[in-house]
């Protein structure tokens, strides 16, 4: 007598096929630059499939960062990032770990000096057939150059700039770039225009 094949459920938290990555939901995320001001932020359309490792590389495209420092993401009480951390492992989807709307969580990029994001999930839309993704549908401000001291680093050197002692040197003033989004950036993913 032969048996039949024993049926599988996939484990949750697993990397996806790309058949169903196309049936996702799609999952509308913000992530906002913490201590920086004016805000730095973006907003971004991820595949529930999506896993935390590929959400920290949508991140550091979005956000203009070059991706060779240490990162985690901290949710629930529990760490997920680098193994050189001792974090719990990113290869999680964010529909295996049922983030509502409204749901916040940080990711910390460059842990020595850390800059600090903070995520919350806005909405839950349907898959849109066709349309690619991630796709980063809308942000302001330019992300501070990484090597630049963090936070106060930044902060600190951008008011030095633009403070009257530094408009007394006769110097032009360095100026913050502007980012715009343009319509082609909103139909192609991840492209950003200055």
């Amino acid at each position: 007598m032969t048996r039949a094949p024993k049926q599988t459920r996939p484990v949750a938290g697993t990397v996806p096929s790309a058949a169903d990555a196309a049936l996702a939901e799609i999952v509308q995320i913000k992530v906002w630059l913490l201590g920086i001001s004016p805000m730095v932020w973006r907003r971004l359309l991820v595949p529930s499939t999506c896993t935390l490792r590929e959400l920290h590389g949508v991140i550091q495209v979005a956000m203009g960062w070059e991706g060779i420092h240490l990162y985690q993401f901290c949710l629930r009480a529990a760490r997920y990032g680098s193994w050189e951390l001792s974090a719990s492992s990113p290869e999680v989807t964010l529909a295996a770990l049922r983030l509502r709307k409204s749901t916040r969580f940080a990711y910390e990029y460059d842990l020595n000096i850390p800059w600090r994001h903070e995520v919350r999930i806005e909405d839950h839309l349907p898959a849109e057939p066709g349309k690619a993704h991630p796709r980063c549908i809308g942000g302001n401000g330019a992300c501070p150059p990484e090597g630049c001291g963090g936070p106060a680093g930044f902060m600190a050197g951008r008011n030095a700039t633009l403070s009257l002692d530094g408009l007394e040197d006769g110097g032009p003033v360095a100026t913050e770039p502007k980012m715009r989004f343009s319509r082609t950036a909103q139909a192609n993913p991840l492209i950003l225009r200055t």
